[in-house]
């Protein structure tokens, strides 16, 4: 694989696993509510795939060869972050306390799948692109040093700018797509198209479709919370302005 095409793909792989990280805290906020509870078992469920991944990546990569595996492998890392969108609404609707277990269990049901396929990525460029084993130091740092920065890029993408333009659904489902685009073009590259083509996008189109058309536990989503407008049971004037599951305001239209 060429040096620059290793890069490219290396910096968007890893820039997606952070989108995902950063998005899933806004996702799980009207589940679980937003506290250190929430970002620890996030950022310990991401790191895990991340550890999984790239075992499971290195070890297909030598059994079945790189370059076969590196088109599906962006193509499920995309369907399976759109698919966390629904997991997550379908296991939040279960009223979760918003306590440790139930936040490691609620984030890894949504994104340990899609953190470990998008971190299986970078050792299978690694053995696609590796031609001396003299300069395999340098060509791992170089490649280690890219999809840091496409870390960083993703965090900072998402959390400064994404977040506050888009809703957290949309950020993740353009992520997916763009995600199996990538495998696709990938795939294409390496002699694969047809049935795997159209295959690729009838199941990103009925798991978007599955994500957009998920219950949606925002009335509307600001750029800071997931906004609701509750009304009591016990009283049809009543209102509450619940942010992120925790109530700010009580009104009685009477």
């Amino acid at each position: 694989m060429h040096a620059a095409t290793a890069g490219l793909l290396t910096f968007i792989a890893a820039a997606s696993v952070l989108v995902l990280e950063i998005a899933a805290g806004r996702l799980l906020a009207p589940y679980v509510g937003v506290s250190l509870l929430t970002y620890t078992g996030i950022i310990g469920v991401i790191l895990a795939g991340i550890a999984l991944g790239a075992w499971i990546g290195g070890k297909a990569a030598d059994r079945f060869g790189p370059l076969r595996l590196l088109g599906p492998t962006f193509i499920a890392g995309g369907l399976t972050a759109v698919a966390s969108v629904p997991v997550v609404a379908f296991a939040g609707a279960a009223n979760l306390e918003p306590q440790a277990v139930e936040i490691v269990v609620l984030a890894a049901a949504g994104f340990v799948v899609p953190a470990t396929v998008l971190s299986a990525v970078g050792p299978m460029i690694v053995r696609a692109t590796i031609v001396d084993i003299g300069s395999s130091g340098s060509l791992v740092g170089r490649l280690s040093a890219i999809g840091t920065v496409g870390a960083i890029a993703g965090t900072f993408l998402t959390g400064f700018v994404l977040l506050g333009a888009l809703p957290t659904r949309l950020i993740i489902v353009g992520t997916g797509g763009l995600l199996v685009l990538v495998g696709l073009a990938v795939g294409l590259r390496a002699g694969r198209g047809g049935t795997p083509l159209i295959g690729s996008l009838l199941a990103l189109g009925a798991v978007g479709g599955s994500a957009l058309a998920a219950p949606a536990a925002c009335d509307a989503e600001s750029r800071y919370y997931c906004v609701r407008i509750v009304e009591d049971v016990a009283d049809p004037n009543a209102r509450t302005l619940v942010l992120d599951g925790l109530s700010h305001a009580h009104v009685n239209l009477a």
